[in-house]
């Protein structure tokens, strides 16, 4: 036999290449004999006969590959990385492969695989299904430029079925995805459904409970670090390469995004990104309106009404740095003329803020747009203040509001049954005790070493902590419900409003959806609740 170069060929040095993706596993008869072990019984037989019809050739197998649950539309798979590099060391000039689609599903690159990169490295290639040699001139060789495209337009077709089963799942509210969030865990009789893990849970409810209480991003992770929470990816059981001084760390990021969160309000949303294409692995983010998104499809950690509080508060904190300074009103106030956000400009030490429209201070200048809205913030904010001050005292009974709030929390403990809450945690922090002393008595035993039982004990030590604060936090709440401090705390917010003393940017971001001042300083407040004229 004669190769690309005209020379006499007596030994091929052979390569079996085998390839299944996800997609063709355990479908059919016709997919199953496509098999890995198929596939190579199949190239091991067709060796054998090129021995009878060329007894004067040597034939040697020196390698088997196998890429399996991987689709032919890419070439970034490890074993064809390996026969590649095999023939650039000249230790292989055949390739045989059961079809044309093993090679690959991108028309393009397997042609020139076939026409141009095997012939220029003097590759034997051999497609046994289709008859396809690169070192015989036969009418397969010609027409494999058109199998090669068919075998590309299944690829799609698969692509799109596959994409269409996903987005069906995905509007009847069934997750499709891999992890669910922090807080939640594959349901064990439903894959396609997630259930509330309680442990990861407290600690997502508990970053909700300090952000609306006031506290900001950074201290909510400092809080966390300090007190040993385990981090995300720590509860989960992921392996990580990090110093042991960084396991605990928590990033105002994971908080954030934990926070932004809408699933732990009980919506599944997917489809947030696709691809390219079905040979393309660029990701596109899609725009917000495009998202899959069902109400209820599992249940919530965070109560819909908490979590758009914590939402609100976020128009506070939008774009805000370490620098600047966290006004009461900032995140509210907006144009009244071209409807863009004013900013705060502060001067000298904070001795003098002034407000100003952004879209003025962007382009003012140069296109002669809006007007600069420039006031004293300190006197927007009295009026403000003083504003909802007087709509509270003509509609609000202060005795029956704090009766109200109270009687909700308190049925809000009872429907959490805290004495519940405070066994299941002692049993958890039983068990983990129980655990730690197995894990000693592993190392005793020498079933463990030391590296192993600093490893595994240093994590178990980390979630018992964990848990006795959770339940130091849980016997306060109790002592508090039963002492009835929760209502002399609410009578005292309400007072304390009630009396001119400054309100949190928790209270102004739950009761004020926005603040417009004209250009001639007046102000219009427009309320997240109904006015009580209108009733």
């Amino acid at each position: 036999m004669y190769d690309n170069y005209f020379r006499i060929v007596d030994t091929f040095s052979i390569i079996i290449y085998t390839r299944l993706s996800k997609e063709e596993i355990g479908k059919s008869k016709e997919e199953q004999s496509k098999s890995i072990k198929n596939q190579i019984e199949i190239c091991r037989r067709y060796i054998e006969d090129e021995e009878r019809n060329y007894p004067n050739c040597k034939f040697e197998i020196i390698a088997i590959l196998k890429d399996d649950g991987i689709s032919g539309t890419t070439f970034d798979r490890t074993d064809f990385k390996k026969l590649l590099q095999l023939i650039e060391e000249k230790k292989a000039n055949m390739v045989i492969t059961t079809d044309l689609s093993r090679l690959g599903r991108n028309h393009v690159k397997t042609d020139d695989f076939i026409e141009e990169w095997f012939p220029e490295h003097n590759v034997r290639y051999v497609s046994i299904v289709e008859s396809v040699d690169t070192y015989t001139d036969c009418m397969s060789n010609d027409i494999a430029p058109i199998i090669n495209w068919s075998n590309e337009h299944f690829a799609k077709l698969t692509s799109k079925k596959i994409k269409g089963r996903f987005q069906l799942l995905r509007k009847e509210g069934k997750w499709t995805g891999g992890e669910p969030p922090f807080g939640y865990k594959i349901d064990k009789e439903n894959a396609y459904h997630f259930v509330i893990d309680e442990e990861c849970a407290e600690i997502v409810r508990r970053i909700f409970s300090l952000f609306l209480s006031n506290h900001t991003i950074s201290t909510i992770a400092n809080i966390l670090t300090s007190e040993n929470v385990p981090i995300p990816t720590v509860m989960k059981g992921k392996k990580r390469n990090l110093n042991n001084e960084l396991k605990e760390f928590w990033k105002e990021e994971t908080i954030k995004n934990i926070l932004k969160n809408e699933m732990y309000a009980g919506y599944m949303i997917q489809g947030k990104t696709t691809r390219l294409n079905h040979k393309s692995k660029k990701i596109i983010y899609l725009p917000k309106e495009q998202w899959t998104k069902v109400k209820n499809a599992h249940e919530a950690i965070i109560d819909e009404k908490k979590f758009q509080m914590a939402q609100l508060l976020f128009k506070g904190i939008k774009n805000q740095t370490k620098k600047s300074y966290d006004y009461l009103l900032k995140g509210l106030l907006k144009c009244n003329e071209c409807g863009r956000s004013i900013g705060i400009q502060h001067f000298k030490d904070r001795k003098a803020n002034y407000t100003i429209c952004n879209y003025y201070r962007k382009y003012g200048r140069k296109k002669n747009v809006c007007s600069s809205h420039r006031f004293l913030y300190e006197d927007i904010e009295k009026i403000v203040l003083n504003q909802i001050r007087e709509d509270c005292l003509k509609y609000v009974n202060s005795e029956a509001l704090v009766q109200k709030i109270t009687k909700q929390q308190q049925m809000c403990s009872l429907q959490k049954d805290l004495n519940e809450k405070i066994r299941t945690c002692q049993n958890q922090i039983a068990k983990m005790q129980g655990q730690i002393d197995y894990i000693y008595e592993d190392k005793l035993n020498g079933l463990i070493d030391e590296e192993q039982y600093k490893r595994i004990s240093s994590i178990k030590s980390n979630t018992l902590q964990y848990l006795n604060n959770k339940l130091n936090h849980l016997l306060e709440e109790k002592r508090k419900l039963e002492n009835g401090e929760v209502e002399k705390n609410n009578q005292k917010i309400i007072e304390d409003f009630l009396s001119l003393k400054r309100p949190t940017k928790v209270f102004i971001s739950a009761i004020i959806n926005e603040i417009k001042i004209t250009e001639n300083g007046i102000i219009n407040i427009y309320y997240n609740v109904c006015n009580p004229k209108r009733e």
